[in-house]
């Protein structure tokens, strides 16, 4: 609620309402701000331009209102920081997960340009790396042998999708292979620097699946008047990477919308469709980190617990998220 009256995206996570408040209030108070000196401002023009004092005064201001005000913006400003900023921060920041609480833990490993998830598989114990074995399309994070090290038999690493359970803490220890990054996934309001040299732990817990996350943030889309021409074009442009969320016939829920698809709809009469994105969670890299910066994103799949432990016992080989193949489907 707090997240769709300010204009955020929505929040699917444990800790975000809390972070949302925040936000709430923050922007309340520099609206009053923003009001309050903005209405002084115009009052100072006014009331003191030359017309109305002849001759300059010189001397300190003295007056007993603008002292007030100052004290009532530093109280203002204080209970913020103290009431609200401080104990969300110490909140989230200062209980990591434990044992008990039976985490994922997983290794997110940063590059120009792409985002590497390495899971320590069954045995929850990450294998050994090494830099010189690094190779960007078969072991990008230099996982070594499981003849070197067992632990690493069994490890899986994806690049650009981070496959999750649902209602289970989630705990990242975050790290880059060269230049710093940030790590942040506006559904799950997680943002966090990764720095070469360092690991840094980060944890969350999402309360939504996927299609879940689909449902909030579906929307109802006009069709455009005919399946040819210019405005078609635009239209799957601007759609290629959304889904259908209801059962149109001949284009089943979950549909990409493409030409061949815009055109059964239009020929059945179809003035409207409901589509969400077909990756609602988004992997983003929210610090400038070289010229490729734009196209250092990634995607998240939440599934509910059984669907995750299905995945997880099944996963191979490296794992690739390529938005092309998305667009072929």
């Amino acid at each position: 609620m707090i997240a769709s009256s300010f204009w955020l995206p929505p929040d699917i996570s444990e800790h975000g309402s809390q972070i949302d408040i925040i936000i709430k209030y923050l922007h309340w108070f520099m609206a009053i701000l923003f009001v309050a000196w903005g209405s002084y401002f115009l009052y100072c023009l006014v009331r003191f331009r030359a017309g109305a004092n002849p001759k300059a005064t010189y001397g300190d201001a003295k007056a007993k209102p603008s002292k007030v005000a100052e004290i009532v913006v530093i109280v203002i400003e204080a209970a913020l920081l103290v009431g609200f900023s401080i104990p969300v921060w110490a909140y989230y920041r200062s209980e990591p997960p434990t044992n008990a609480d039976n985490p994922l833990t997983v290794r997110v490993v940063a590059q120009q340009f792409a985002w590497n998830i390495h899971y320590p598989g069954k045995d929850g114990v990450f294998g050994k790396t090494r830099p010189e074995l690094v190779d960007e399309a078969l072991n990008p994070i230099g996982l070594v042998d499981a003849s070197e090290d067992p632990a690493a038999g069994d490890d899986y690493v994806s690049v650009n999708i981070f496959h999750a359970p649902k209602g289970r803490d989630i705990l990242v220890r975050l790290s880059s292979k060269d230049v710093i990054h940030s790590f942040a996934v506006p559904l799950l309001r997680v943002k966090q620097d990764a720095v070469p040299g360092m690991e840094i732990p980060i944890w969350f817990k999402a309360e939504k699946t996927n299609e879940e996350a689909q449902e909030m943030m579906k929307r109802a889309f006009e069709l455009p008047a005919s399946a040819e021409g210019a405005e078609a074009e635009r239209f799957i442009k601007e759609n290629r990477l959304r889904v259908t969320m209801a059962d149109y016939g001949s284009v089943p829920k979950g549909a990409t919308l493409n030409a061949e698809h815009l055109k059964t709809l239009i020929a059945a009469g179809t003035t409207s469709v409901e589509l969400a994105p077909g990756y609602p969670v988004n992997i983003q890299c929210a610090q400038l980190c070289g010229l490729g910066h734009y196209r250092m994103k990634g995607q998240m799949k939440i599934y509910e617990p059984e669907d995750f432990e299905a995945w997880y016992s099944s996963a191979g080989e490296v794992e690739v998220f390529d938005e092309d193949e998305f667009d072929d489907e």
